[in-house]
């Protein structure tokens, strides 16, 4: 096996990755879509956006694989970022560099690769879009052309990702492996402890600038029977398949969390009530319009939501926020599940 070169500008490039404030960050609704697309188009099992740093590949977007990086020494994008033109092996088993690589001869079989650098503002190879498949494969031009401006869709992304400014001052000040702390393993979105700190924030700064803000609470309908009656792999599936269907909806400086098992906290910065309404109707559609299947099978999916609306001048405290939207949410059990309860607006 042979390890991908150093490039000759990594402290720069690694500096420049780094301001990027992207490594052991949440999952985002912008590169999630370019990776459903890609794996659309070419109908391959794992698309990846990766990302390189100094001793691991981490996965901003990842579809395919049950892990969010492996070790750069291994990694066939160390090699892709040497260039800027796609990286193409058609059959690692026959490629003299990545023959006895451990992710080829054992899972994820990584058997064809393509990968497209990726730079970004400053001009620097920081990652790839790649595509994996456990058989070999050519590429057509069609297909490399189509995998390039693919990968020029996620530049986009780079330019125009937006934080809000709670979520920049969290990731200026946590270096990426306290942030890797923050988020649930299972789902990549933060934890609770993460989303509390960053409502606290958002709520700061709602008082400060006089600016609404909403809460919500969302918990997966019936999901100790679907784990009974299917199993717990398929109860993770489900919880992974939820938080997408979430996400699609979010805006880019919205925040997700895991409130508990199968409870989830969203806090919503400068909205107003009524589009605040209409964000929670949105999502509970979308969830009950998109059965998870599974072995040919289908299982609907549903979810309860409580919403809690601050306006631009009121002031409340966190705990009190979720109490409400908690309050609401139950409301929601109550009714019968499947639907949105709205707890009265705080207005002062």
């Amino acid at each position: 096996m042979l390890s991908a070169p150093i490039p000759s500008n990594e402290d720069d490039r690694i500096a420049s990755l780094r301001k990027m404030l992207l490594l052991s960050t949440p999952d985002e609704e912008g590169f999630d879509r370019v990776v459903r697309m890609t794996k659309r188009v070419f109908n391959v099992p794992i698309v990846l956006v990766s990302l390189i740093d100094e001793n691991r590949q981490w996965f901003k977007s990842c579809m395919g694989l049950p892990v969010r990086e492996t070790g750069r020494d291994i990694s066939f994008c160390g090699h892709a970022i040497l260039g800027d033109d796609l990286f193409v092996i058609p059959d690692a088993r026959q490629d003299i560099r990545f023959a006895d690589n451990p992710l080829v001869l054992d899972a994820p079989y990584v058997i064809f690769y393509a990968g497209r650098p990726l730079k970004n503002a400053d001009g620097h190879n920081v990652g790839t879009l790649c595509i994996i498949d456990h058989s070999p494969r050519e590429l057509s031009d069609d297909e490399r052309c189509c995998l390039k401006d693919l990968g020029s869709w996620v530049e986009q992304v780079f330019l125009t990702r937006e934080l809000s400014e709670s979520q920049q001052m969290m990731f200026d000040e946590l270096c990426e492996v306290k942030r890797a702390s923050l988020l649930d393993p299972l789902l990549n979105i933060w934890h609770r402890g993460a989303i509390m700190d960053l409502l606290k924030r958002e709520m700061a700064r709602a008082g400060r600038s006089h600016m609404p803000l909403a809460l919500m609470m969302v918990d997966v309908d019936y999901f100790k029977h679907i784990n009974d009656e299917y199993g717990h792999p398929v109860g993770d599936q489900l919880l992974i398949e939820f938080v997408r269907m979430i996400k699609f909806c979010l805006r880019s400086y919205d925040h997700l969390g895991r409130y508990g098992g199968d409870e989830f906290i969203i806090v919503l910065p400068d909205i107003q009530h009524e589009h605040a309404i209409e964000k929670a109707n949105a999502i509970l559609r979308l969830i009950q319009n998109s059965p998870l299947l599974i072995n040919q099978q289908s299982i609907v999916m549903s979810a309860s939501i409580g919403l809690a609306t601050m306006a631009a001048e009121a002031s409340c405290s966190a705990n009190d926020l979720i109490q409400r939207a908690d309050d609401a949410l139950l409301l929601a059990k109550k009714q019968g599940r499947g639907r949105v309860e709205i707890a009265q607006s705080v207005k002062h």
